[in-house]
């Protein structure tokens, strides 16, 4: 895109030419200021003042967030006065050669623009330049002192004093980019304004290529500007402690004003960035904290704790609504307590303890150290353990009723787990006990009746029937086992006629009834149950058998032979 000026008119061919070579990439390929100066005026454009004023844009870099504390920006100084050191000097103070070109460059852009755009107030005097003169310095033309200085020096001399003057002017543009940085204008007052003022002398001296004078104003101008170094701590502490009385005075626009200062003054403070954020809300928190006391006032203490809330989400620091909140919650607490409380023993008179349990668990939660929510539980607590003591006894004895001793005993086991000492779960279940284990072995005899056939057992079981007999009252249950245990009884002692066949060599015996001998036929009496058979021959491998006798088991004959030779 062409270039153009700020009235949106296109350059001069030979302004554009000029402007293509300041920005040349490689520094050598760069006009010197000299040159800049001989080819503007024969593009026409005559010298003149021009007043710098660099925006605290040009200025602008990223800073470091969260810096604590202050530091000093006090710059280390060291003169040179020989030319050959001025790189060195340089890149010591941070500023390379490549930032002054680029300054110089800045400078010539502006005065370009300016004089292009108003070269008729630029012109005075019959088209001659007029210099301003210094404060206490008497004005004097470029023409009356930069021709004397160039006839006095050799081409040499006159390189050097540039060279230092160069040097000089970095240091100068750095410490101001240093000062601008912390916002050097809102407090630099007329000392800030006076190294304006002299470098700005400086510039004037340097575009008539009296370097020496622009050396000693850039010096001067440096100067003035060290005092402001050593005041930036104090000013950023002044702002932020009066900052903070007009915050705590409810001063809402000072506190924003200084605060605001204090982070220009050291950007990225965050305690100067947090009181910033919070007198920017201070409208806001003043007014919600006054509407929530007037909502608290009326008794409309949800719609306080909201406007106190908002207020915090504000400035979580304002104490005033943190101690007004803290109150409000406090209200409630205790209004939603005496709610609980009061449901809970409703619900207890009811009958409904569960509610009542949640209701006092609920008034425990909002006052933990309250003892009523903690009564109120032993109440609910003593209820439902009475409450299940009653229906365990009543299940046990519907239990007994229908002879299922055997469940009966759980009941009361757990009835006792409640209540150890309750008299009646103890008889309870030692009765359900006793009638358990005399089912249990009716029951054992029942399923297995062979072993009735044993004389101890049929003893025992005739005992048994004989005090189920005198057992009053026995219960559908237990009359049907004591019927069916006296048929068994019956059964097991009727002996029953069993056929034995063997081959007259195989000695032949049985378990539980003895030894019978070789025979090739024999019948033996016996009872119902179950036998072992066994026979052994010399030079045959024993054999051994076993066989049920039982009246409803058609039995036929019972062979026990000796044939597998060894």
């Amino acid at each position: 895109r062409r270039p153009t000026s700020a009235a949106d008119t296109p350059l001069p061919d030979e302004l554009q030419d000029l402007l293509a070579a300041m920005l040349a990439t490689e520094a050598e390929d760069r006009p010197s200021a000299e040159d800049v100066a001989e080819r503007l005026r024969e593009a026409g454009i005559s010298a003149g003042t021009v007043r710098l004023r660099p925006s605290e844009a040009a200025f602008e870099r990223e800073v470091e967030p969260d810096v604590e504390s202050v530091e000093s920006v006090q710059p280390f100084r060291r003169r040179s006065a020989l030319p050959a050191e001025s790189a060195v000097a340089t890149g010591r103070r941070g500023v390379s050669v490549g930032f002054l070109y680029g300054g110089l460059a800045a400078l010539v852009l502006i005065v370009i623009a300016l004089f292009y755009l108003l070269p008729n107030a630029l012109e005075s005097n019959g088209g001659e330049p007029v210099e301003a003169p210094a404060a206490g310095q008497p004005a004097t033309t470029a023409e009356e002192t930069a021709p004397a200085a160039a006839e006095e020096k050799s081409p040499a001399e006159i390189a050097a004093i540039k060279a230092q003057a160069d040097e000089v002017l970095g240091e100068l543009l750095s410490d101001l980019e240093r000062l601008r940085l912390r916002a050097v204008e809102r407090w630099g007052g007329p000392a800030f304004q006076r190294a304006l003022d002299v470098y700005e002398s400086g510039d004037e001296a340097y575009l008539d290529r009296d370097y020496e004078l622009a050396g000693q104003r850039y010096a001067q101008s440096l100067e003035l500007l060290q005092p402001l170094f050593g005041r930036i701590d104090g000013e950023f502490r002044r702002a932020m402690e009066t900052g903070t009385a007009a915050f705590e005075a409810g001063n809402h626009a000072d506190a924003v004003r200084l605060f605001d200062l204090a982070v220009a003054i050291t950007p990225g403070h965050t305690r100067a960035e947090q009181w910033l954020e919070r007198a920017r809300n201070l409208e806001s928190v003043l007014r919600l904290t006054d509407q929530g006391l007037r909502f608290e006032n009326d008794l409309e203490l949800l719609a306080a704790k909201s406007a106190f809330e908002r207020a915090l989400e504000l400035d979580p620091a304002w104490q005033p609504a943190a101690i007004a909140l803290e109150r409000v919650q406090d209200a409630i607490r205790q209004r939603s307590f005496e709610q609980r409380m009061t449901e809970g023993f409703d619900a207890l008179s009811a009958g409904n303890f569960p509610t009542a349990r949640v209701a006092f668990e609920a008034a425990k939660a909002l006052k933990p150290d309250s003892q009523q929510p903690i009564d109120g539980l032993l109440q609910v607590d003593q209820e439902v353990r009475l409450a299940k003591i009653r229906n365990l006894e009543q299940e046990a004895l519907a239990l007994e009723k229908g002879e299922q001793w055997e469940v009966a005993v759980q009941k009361y086991e757990q009835i006792l787990e409640i209540d150890p000492l309750l008299q009646f779960a103890q008889e309870g279940l030692a009765r359900s006990r006793e009638r358990a284990a005399l089912h249990a072995k009716l029951d054992s005899w029942i399923a297995e009746p062979d072993s009735l056939s044993a004389p101890a057992v049929m003893q025992e079981a005739t005992d048994m029937l004989l005090r189920l007999s005198r057992m009053s009252p026995a219960g559908p249950r237990l009359e049907d086992q004591k019927d069916e245990l006296s048929k068994l009884l019956k059964r097991a002692a009727t002996p029953l006629t069993v056929r034995f066949v063997s081959d007259n060599a195989t000695e032949v015996s049985i378990f539980r009834v003895g030894q019978l001998g070789t025979f090739s036929s024999q019948e033996l009496q016996l009872r119902p149950g179950a036998y072992v058979a066994t026979g052994s021959r010399p030079g045959f491998r024993d054999v051994r058998l076993e066989f049920r006798v039982a009246p409803e088991i058609e039995l036929g004959p019972i062979v026990i032979k000796c044939e597998e030779r060894i």
